[in-house]
């Protein structure tokens, strides 16, 4: 609960549970009770709203779907075993995030071993021989060859110099881009050939919303209409386009599948999360209000509207569509009426509680 609403409940309380104790002078009745749907309010209780106008305005009609948040196949980067050896250590673990050019793994291998030694010595004939084209043909053929097993540039260029204490014993794997480990297979003391997936990495900047719509709401979406998704966890809403529709049908669900590309920052959307996405399927005007100004009482919906005199009303009202943060109403208001959208079930617990 807010600050706000903290102060307002504790305002309520006082009203509804003091009042019982103590008869106040009427200019200090914060809240009273006009009729049995009526408050007159005082300005101190006002501050403590959140009152917003009805209006209208363009609005949006959706279609709703479930999806599932995947990685794209072109911000995925599989991490092979360039060689054939075994899996001295490990330094990530499932699920971390990790930079370009971090080591994730090193590797026993004889095939780098050989690899290594030749690029050594080769460096040494050109440290004797500087201009001698052989051997600056052998030192090319030599880096083509470190480079085939995954060797860094930055690692090998130190190597056979006088910065270079010590030799490597291992081939160290390093992540190829940055992103979340989606898939680790690596494991110390494995044995690994040639083409062994050691590692999955997916960038979650920009993400899939993969969701199934029935045939019959085929003919509503097409590429390029916006998506839009809810976390669900404070970070706000993220925007997308549809960017893909299968031409085939899921013989199982009798469904179709649609993609859209999100912009996904913060990293709020994971991998394999299940979330609701909107599809926005056209736009017209509609008198639009928050959609936290409803209070449901079994079939009844209703807001409190404010009137002169600082009265609040409760109003039933219809409605017949929702967009994400708000709701078209029908019936029951008007264009530029003021309506609580935060603190009317405090009203509410006010106008069912207390005296006149």
């Amino acid at each position: 609960m807010s600050v706000n609403k903290r102060i307002l409940m504790s305002t309520l309380l006082l009203i509804l549970f003091g009042s019982a104790c103590t008869k106040k002078p009427a200019e200090e009745v914060m809240i009273k009770k006009i009729t049995d749907d009526s408050l007159q309010v005082s300005e101190s209780v006002i501050k403590n709203l959140k009152i917003e106008k009805v209006l209208k305005t363009d609005f949006p009609e959706k279609l709703s779907l479930m999806g599932k948040i995947s990685v794209p196949e072109d911000r995925t980067a599989v991490v092979p075993s360039r060689v054939q050896g075994r899996i001295e250590a490990i330094y990530v673990a499932s699920g971390e995030v990790v930079t370009a050019g971090q080591p994730l793994c090193n590797i026993f291998s004889g095939d780098f071993a050989v690899a290594h030694e030749e690029f050594v010595q080769t460096m040494k004939q050109m440290h004797d021989s500087p201009n001698d084209e052989e051997t600056k043909h052998l030192l090319e053929l030599s880096k083509k060859k470190l480079n085939a097993l995954g060797v860094s540039p930055a690692d090998y260029a130190k190597w056979g110099t006088p910065q270079e204490s010590k030799t490597p014993e291992n081939l160290l794997v390093r992540a190829p881009q940055a992103g979340a480990l989606l898939g680790k297979n690596a494991v110390i003391g494995n044995v690994v050939n040639v083409g062994d997936t050691l590692f999955l990495i997916g960038d979650l900047h920009k993400v899939w919303f993969a969701g199934d719509i029935y045939p019959e709401d085929l003919s509503k979406v097409h590429k390029d209409q916006e998506v839009i998704i809810d976390p669900g966890n404070g970070a706000g809403f993220l925007h997308g386009k549809v960017s893909f529709i299968s031409p085939a049908m899921d013989p199982n669900s009798r469904t179709i599948k649609i993609r859209a590309l999100m912009d996904n920052p913060g990293g709020a959307l994971r991998a394999d999360m299940y979330v609701q996405g909107n599809v926005i399927i056209k736009q017209r005007v509609a008198l639009v209000a928050s959609k936290s100004a409803l209070i449901r009482l079994k079939d009844v919906v209703y807001v409190y509207k404010r009137t002169p005199g600082n009265i609040f009303k409760k109003i039933p009202v219809t409605t017949d569509a929702e967009s994400l943060d708000n709701v078209s109403v029908t019936q029951g208001l008007s264009d530029g009426d003021e309506v609580v959208s935060e603190g009317g079930l405090l009203l509410d617990a006010a106008l069912n509680g207390a005296g006149t």
